[in-house]
């Protein structure tokens, strides 16, 4: 393994900065301790929209173990929420840290009736307590609480977390818990080469191409030959496997070097909460979107700002020589996996195909693939009445292929081979300002941090003549956006404002966005720039009786449209507690006392987002 030495440095040097404090003995493992355990989630991995904090323990698909604390100290915070972490308790211990363990089934008995005392002071299923430190104090290995499937837990599991005094997340197995066993390498799938300019090329072509990790004789490298020129990006799909268990985890520690020196190096060790949204730039987002497979960037994007790159850069420079690429994958435990390969040794015969539809805009540019038989057709771009002709910078046997840099204009038609096109390009939206667009169907109020990078804003306006959805068409969905924008749709139609909402149109599918109306006109906010249409709802929610007698209710609710907003029980006109498992749609009363039978008049009403309400009334 060439330049092996200055690699393992660097993980060893920046693996000892950023480790905590303590021993790794302090730490008790919250899940059947001393026994072998097996995980469905680590810390750091990729998820949707965020990196994934702390550990995602296994219990057998099933609720109700013991959960132990991992150190003394005492209870913090107590938080019960319909969705997120569900059930979950913060532990404060003396060395500063804050353990979390959430999606709970319960609290232990003390903790249980505190929660219960509050909710019914509060009227509400949905509390944030902060108890007095002498309140709960418990040892190291006391049961502080069992495990269950709350919030939007997707499966029976304890999520657990170990926080600094900052509340930066850390890694849990970096203190070693013996009841983990990992003696399997990361493993690696795929790589991928990204043009990072107008100039660069990778097997002469402008754009994103991905190639497959083959692994032999414990060395991953790719198969075929590559070249790349210019500034190129690199980015993996790889995971870690653990042992006994088939989830693909994350890995902590990446490093990338070519030609022996060091581009970049990242070590999740630990990760600041405000900072989650980054992941949508750390990862390739629209590849993610298009193909569901999350790459790591192994350079840091525009817009990023995570704070756990040792050694970063945004690319690297490839000249026409032979360039030597290595890979240093690292977990938790130790164990690394390297890829190596070299690029520009070996003619590339086959020069790849990109799959475009007439045009693409990626990385600033605007790109063109014009198929032919013979001769290529002619590329112009118009800005109004001036016109641009375009020259290839690729021609095969089967295509054509054009490049036009947007920032030096934003064209809005093409003549496509005598086929005029319309760009549906309306303004080029620079991030890190406040800048508001406003056009005939809809004005969009930008927040300084809004976007991550420059957006080339395109829009259409359409109608669903089956559906009879006015459709407001954000051609972005795969743009990643850093927080909201404030959209304002301007709709032709005439709708009752007590009940029509924006939704988002994911096929014939319909999800609740909201707004509020003025003169005629919608706002809202969003993270995601999709189609939109404004619909209404006038239904009411649905209350389903399951079990009605002295000591239990359990009620179905649901609401097809725009959703459940609250729900509020009464007995004999006192506030009678519904707890919420939103997933099953299922509500059930919890008694103060429950000595006192559930008699006399029960009141139930739901209300829906859009203020449709539903009661369901009964003498018990």
């Amino acid at each position: 393994m060439r330049f092996g030495f200055p690699v393992l440095f660097i993980f060893l040097s920046f693996h000892a900065f950023t480790q905590p404090f303590t021993s790794d003995n302090y730490y008790l493992f919250p899940i059947n301790p001393g026994q072998q355990n097996y995980l469905a989630g680590t810390m750091g991995e990729l998820r949707s929209s965020h990196f994934h904090a702390g550990l995602d323990i296994k219990t057998g698909g099933q609720s109700g173990l013991p959960v132990h604390a991992t150190a003394d100290g005492y209870i913090s915070r107590v938080r019960v929420n319909t969705g997120g972490y569900g059930y979950c308790l913060y532990m404060t211990h003396p060395n500063g840290t804050t353990s979390v363990y959430a999606h709970l089934s319960r609290f232990e008995g003390r903790i249980a009736r505190y929660l219960l005392e509050e909710q019914y002071k509060a009227e509400s299923f949905e509390v944030q307590l902060f108890p007095d430190k002498n309140q709960f104090v418990f040892k190291r290995g006391e049961v502080i609480a069992y495990s269950g499937n709350t919030g939007s837990s997707s499966g029976p599991h304890l999520h657990f977390e170990i926080r600094d005094a900052n509340q930066r997340i850390l890694d849990p197995l970096k203190f070693n818990f013996s009841e983990i066993k990992d003696n399997i390498t990361p493993q690696m799938k795929n790589i991928a080469f990204v043009t990072l300019d107008g100039a660069a090329r990778v097997n002469e072509t402008f754009g994103r191409f991905e190639f497959d990790a083959i692994k032999t004789h414990n060395l991953y490298h790719t198969r075929v030959p590559i070249s790349l020129q210019g500034k190129i990006g690199i980015e993996i799909y790889a995971y870690d496997l653990l042992n006994g268990v088939y989830n693909r985890n994350g890995i902590p520690e990446t490093t990338l070097v070519i030609d022996g020196d060091t581009i970049f190096s990242q070590s999740k060790s630990s990760l600041s909460f405000g900072k989650q949204r980054n992941i949508l730039v750390h990862m390739d987002y629209e590849a993610y979107r298009n193909g569901g497979k999350k790459y790591n960037k192994l350079f840091v994007d525009d817009g990023n700002t995570n704070d756990f790159y040792s050694v970063s850069s945004q690319g690297f420079n490839f000249s026409d020589s032979t360039h030597l690429i290595q890979i240093y994958l690292k977990d938790s435990y130790g164990n690394i996996s390297t890829f190596e390969t070299e690029v520009n040794n070996r003619k590339v015969v086959n020069l790849p195909d990109p799959y475009i539809n007439q045009f693409e805009i990626y990385r600033d540019h605007l790109h063109f693939k014009n198929i032919h038989q013979g001769t290529p057709g002619k590329i112009s771009l118009f800005f109004g009445n001036t016109r641009r002709p375009l020259e290839p910078y690729r021609t095969d046997r089967r295509a054509a292929y054009y490049l036009w840099n947007l920032h030096d204009g934003l064209p809005d038609s093409i003549d496509y081979a005598g086929e005029i096109l319309n760009t549906g390009i309306y303004a080029e939206i620079p991030s890190g300002s406040e800048i508001s667009f406003f056009n005939h169907h809809s004005d969009l109020f930008f927040k300084q941090y809004s976007l991550f990078d420059t957006l080339y804003l395109r829009f259409e306006k359409d109608y669903d003549s089956l559906l009879g959805l006015e459709l407001f068409r954000f051609l972005h969905n795969d743009t990643p956006l850093r927080s909201t924008v404030n959209i304002r749709l301007k709709p032709e139609y005439s709708y009752p404002e007590n009940t029509a909402r924006v939704y988002a149109v994911y096929g014939r599918n319909l999800s609740y966005q909201g707004g509020s109306w003025e003169d005629g006109q919608i706002s809202f906010d969003t993270r995601d720039l999709v189609t939109f249409t404004i619909a209404e709802d006038t239904i009411p929610p649905v209350i389903t009786p399951r079990i009605i007698n002295s000591s239990e209710l359990y009620f179905k609710i649901n609401d097809e449209r725009s959703g459940i907003k609250s729900f509020r029980a009464t007995l004999n006109g006192s506030f009678l507690l519904m707890n919420y498992e939103s997933k099953k749609d299922l509500i059930w009363a919890e008694r103060k006392d429950e000595n006192i039978p559930l008699k006399g008049e029960f009141i139930l009403e739901v209300e829906d987002n859009t203020g449709n309400k539903q009661i369901y009334q009964r003498n018990l």
